[in-house]
This record gives C-alpha cells, structure tokens and sequence, in this order.
C-alpha cells in the first residue's frame, strides 16, 4: 500500500484512482530507484560509524529486491533474506541521523521527498526520539509513511505526531483469487492457503509453500503428549523446537493458536469450524475431550510464549513451560 501510493503521489500521468505505471517515475519506483524515495527498515546495528555506509549500500540491494519480488512479505522474511536469522535487528541512531540529513536537503526532481519507514516499531528509542522534530516539522513538499504492523508498540510521542491509517485484511475470496492467478496455484492448494492467512497475502504465500499437514499433525501429537503426560518426550519435543528457526517457531505456535479457536468454535457450533475432513474431525473429537476453560487458557498461554519468543527468551525453556502448563490443564479435566 505505501509503495503504491508513493507511486501515485510521483506519477506524471496520474489516472482518477492510480499511478499510469508508464512514466518515468512509475518505472523507477517499479525498480525502486528513484532518486526522491528513501527507506528506513531493520538490520543489525554496525558496531562503528564509519561502517554505516557501507551497511546501507549492501543491504539496500537486497532490500530492493526483497520490496518488489515479495511485496506482501513480513518481517521473518526479511530477516531470512537478509541473513540476519538469530540476530537483533532495529532501526537505529545513526538511520535518524541520516533521515534528518536527508529530509533537509532539496529534492532532486523538484517533486516529493518520500520516506518510507518500515518496521517503526523497530526503532531503537534515541533513533524515535531523534526525529520527532523533522516529523513535527517537516520540510516543504516530505511525506513520512511509517508501515507498522504493531502499532501499540510506537513512542506515544511519535503516534501524536502521524495520523494513522488502518490497512483493513483483504476477503478470503481476494486472497484466494490471487494465489490463483498470481501464482498459478491449484484451486484446492489456493482455498486452503486461503483459509488459513487471516486475510494476509503474506501469510497466505507461506502456507501454499509449506508442508501444514505436518504442522497440524504435530499440534495433534503435541496434544496428546500433553494429555498423556509423557513428559520426557515433552522435554525431547522442547530440545527440537528450539532447534528450529524463529521463523518456523513462530509458525507453529501461530497455527495451534488458529487450531485451538477452531476448537473453541467447534463447541458452539460444529459448522463454524473452517477446517475440512481429518483435521475437522480431529478438531471435533478433541474439543469433546477437553475442558473449554482448558482450550480458552491455552489460547492464551500460547499467546503470552509467543510474546516471550519476540524477546528472545530462551525457546527451549519457553516451550517445555508451556507444554507443562497445557498438560497440567489437561489434567484438570
């Protein structure tokens, strides 16, 4: 969406409602080089000044064919394609100071100077605070677009100073239609991915290209570890799981979050449940065989691990507790 507006905003040849995507600044914002259009975006912080440039000149690269291949990509797409798994990753002091440096100078084409800010919840706390006055005051003819996908987490002080704009999911029907025609996806393989993106693109492209049948039989076996109470293979599971990227362990926890509302679901209502075949029926035998205080609770102890992931606790420790505490739910029943 930022991408497409700031093409709007450049475009020569303006239609009613989008760029012409023929004029010279629609081709250079298809190959995002123009000369006016600056981001800001996550990467390890260099350990001297003097290395920053270097950093921005190699990184840009890959940033720029990260942007225009995979528009829909989130932030553990870009820490793989950018190599940056298992590191740190903000936008830091000396990315302020070259914001400030750049917003102050004229533009070369005579138009809008355009900063695109992806991640600004990223942002380590003096790089927030050090732009506050250019994002108060900005310069003649500079837009900022901050695109945030945890708006909460910004500076109050930076949230005073934009105006927010909610970027509302797209309907099941438009994301299935276009991993159908984009990406040439079976009509099965594209309802399903579908099914499962919560109105993201995005997360739509990662299920069509991963194995979830794996995923949702290793929620079931997990599940029944739990209830059996076999805590050794409960400890050996922990030791796996943190062998896994973070990418990969935030896929799995997000997808049994997704599986224990579809369970919730299935005792109000069993056609509620999204899900098809075995994986519904499991779903409907499980949902019968649990407490619902037990599936609510869970729901949410997997939503507080993952905020513990996020900070780079320990996944193995993080894991072993929460499969502790569904199997000490489990055993309330």
């Amino acid at each position: 969406m930022a991408l497409a507006f700031t093409t709007f905003l450049l475009c020569e040849n303006k239609k009613e409602n989008d760029a012409c995507g023929q004029c010279a600044n629609c081709q250079k914002m298809n190959r995002m080089v123009h000369p006016d259009v600056h981001f800001y975006y996550p990467k390890t912080s260099s350990t001297k000044s003097s290395e920053y440039d270097k950093q921005v000149a190699e990184t840009l690269k890959v940033w720029r064919s990260f942007a225009t291949e995979t528009p829909y990509s989130n932030l553990d797409d870009w820490i793989n394609r950018a190599g940056y798994e298992n590191k740190q990753v903000l936008i830091s002091k000396e990315d302020s100071r070259r914001m400030i440096k750049t917003v102050s100078m004229k533009a070369f084409e005579g138009g809008f100077k355009i900063v695109i800010i992806w991640c600004p919840e990223l942002m380590h706390p003096s790089a927030a605070n050090g732009i506050l006055k250019i994002l108060e005051e900005p310069p003649t003819q500079t837009i900022y677009l901050l695109v945030s996908y945890d708006y909460e987490k910004l500076l109050t002080t930076i949230k005073s100073r934009t105006q927010l704009f909610v970027v509302p999911p797209f309907e099941q029907e438009d994301v299935q239609k276009y991993l159908e025609n984009k990406l040439q996806l079976a009509q099965d393989v594209a309802f399903a991915a579908s099914q499962r993106s919560r109105g993201s693109i995005g997360l739509a492209i990662e299920e069509a290209n991963t194995q979830y049948e794996l995923t949702y039989t290793d929620f079931r076996e997990w599940m029944l570890l739990c209830l059996r109470r076999d805590y050794s293979s409960l400890v050996a599971r922990s030791e796996d799981f943190a062998k896994k990227s973070k990418p990969l362990q935030r896929q799995e926890l997000d997808i049994s979050i997704e599986l224990l509302r579809e369970s919730l679901l299935a005792l109000v209502d069993p056609d509620l449940v999204s899900k098809r075949d075995e994986e519904k029926d499991f779903l409907l035998k499980f949902s019968s065989t649990v407490d619902p205080n037990m599936l609510e609770k869970s729901y949410f102890l997997i939503s507080e691990a993952l905020q513990h992931l996020g900070r780079n606790a320990s996944a193995k420790i993080t894991y072993l507790q929460l499969s502790l505490a569904i199997s000490g739910l489990i055993a309330r029943k």
